[in-house]
């Protein structure tokens, strides 16, 4: 199966190519046997999604690219932001099964405990209404934000990995909270899962392994998103 994870930024831009390539790695070490990843960037936009206005900029690049997978006989796509920006209007345009990666944790951490805390890199998250669309309001505990941007995040492992573990553990004692959820695909991809699960006493759910094995469930199920719920377009003209 091939599976294209769409990063949602110029990234060899802002972070260099070195880093798409590490992404890749880390994609295909935790794939199934069989499974292909592709990483690929996106030719114009901000540098990381750092709000609702940022994530709006990216949609149309996203879906060109994600109507140039479908042609190039991707069996799956992964929009590669926690925001899942795009995805109702991509599922629209393509068959393939479109995967995003924050409704995938999320419904995966609704599975293995009662409240989840979202650990997000900056303030301001407005989760409300998702959450309220994905009927998971009742399993929401908090958000915790580490004051990071996810640039500098994404360079700050040691210290990344240190404030996301006491965000935890101030979400476990002060806010119920018995899951945790990386709110961030750079956070996710900073390969600490198990040493926050260590330090948290509570499971973390990684929104990057949750899309991938996600799309490979789904791939191999024969499974796409519901034409009763995802009309396809009738015209796809752009002028």
């Amino acid at each position: 199966m091939r599976i294209l994870y769409q990063l949602t930024s110029p990234m060899e831009k802002a972070l260099g190519g070195e880093e798409i390539l590490r992404r890749k790695q880390v994609l295909e070490s935790n794939a199934n046997a069989g499974t292909e990843v592709d990483v690929r960037s996106i030719p114009s936009g901000p540098g990381s999604i750092e709000s609702a206005y940022d994530a709006a900029l990216v949609v149309p690049e996203v879906l060109t690219a994600l109507a140039d997978a479908e042609k190039e006989h991707f069996d799956a796509a992964i929009i590669g932001c926690f925001s899942d920006p795009g995805i109702d209007a991509a599922r629209e345009l393509v068959s393939m099964p479109v995967i995003g990666p924050g409704a995938s944790a999320l419904y995966l951490a609704s599975q293995i405990g009662s409240r989840f805390t979202i650990i997000s890199p900056g303030p301001g998250v407005r989760i409300g209404a998702r959450l309220r669309a994905l009927g998971l309001a009742d399993n929401f505990a908090s958000v915790r934000s580490i004051a990071m941007t996810v640039l500098d995040l994404a360079q700050q492992r040691n210290s990344t990995l240190e404030r996301i573990a006491d965000a935890g553990r101030q979400a476990a004692k002060e806010d119920g909270a018995d899951v945790l959820v990386l709110g961030c695909m750079s956070m996710a991809f900073l390969d600490i899962t198990e040493e926050l699960q260590e330090l948290t006493a509570i499971p973390v759910v990684n929104p990057v392994l949750a899309s991938l094995h996600m799309a490979e469930t789904l791939i191999s199920m024969g499974l796409t998103h519901s034409r009763a719920a995802y009309h396809e377009l009738q015209s796809k003209q752009i002028f």
